[in-house]
């Protein structure tokens, strides 16, 4: 699966940050129905159509979660330099009915969750892994993955 998801139209996306652009050390591409706009940081990109390895992935991920996706987003992160800082995937274009399913593939990364006043929580994400998070969760509190 690895060796497939490899082949990926991954690029470095341009990101802005309180005013100031920049490219991060993590690759991205997105997936999804074409009707399907999805904004980050001020940057508006359309998905590439669901291919082959995609909508195995989606079918697979629909029967463990129960929920129907028409969107994925992903993060390929080349070395343990790169990482994501603090956020909340609190979009407008999400579905708010439907869990963040988060997938792994490669090396073991620990997602930490924070909240203010409160003592932040490790999730080891092994290879192979989905992690679920409430939509409403996700609202609350903040997810970062940091460097390994």
């Amino acid at each position: 699966m690895f060796t497939k998801l490899s082949k990926c139209a991954f690029k470095h996306p341009i990101i802005k940050v309180w005013g100031k652009s920049y490219r991060p050390l993590r690759k991205s591409c997105r997936y999804g129905d074409m009707d399907i706009e999805y904004e980050y940081r001020g940057h508006c990109e359309l998905p590439l159509p669901w291919n082959r390895t995609m909508l195995k992935i989606k079918s697979d991920v629909e029967k463990k979660t129960g929920f129907e996706y028409t969107f994925v987003l992903l993060n390929f992160y080349e070395s343990g330099h790169a990482k994501i800082g603090a956020h909340k995937d609190d979009k407008a274009s999400l579905d708010q009915s439907v869990d963040i399913a988060t997938l792994s593939f490669g090396a073991c990364r620990d997602m930490i969750f924070s909240k203010k006043g409160c003592k932040s929580v490790r999730q080891a994400l092994e290879a192979g892994s989905i992690f679920l998070m409430q939509y409403k969760r996700n609202g609350l509190m903040l997810s970062t993955l940091n460097l390994v």
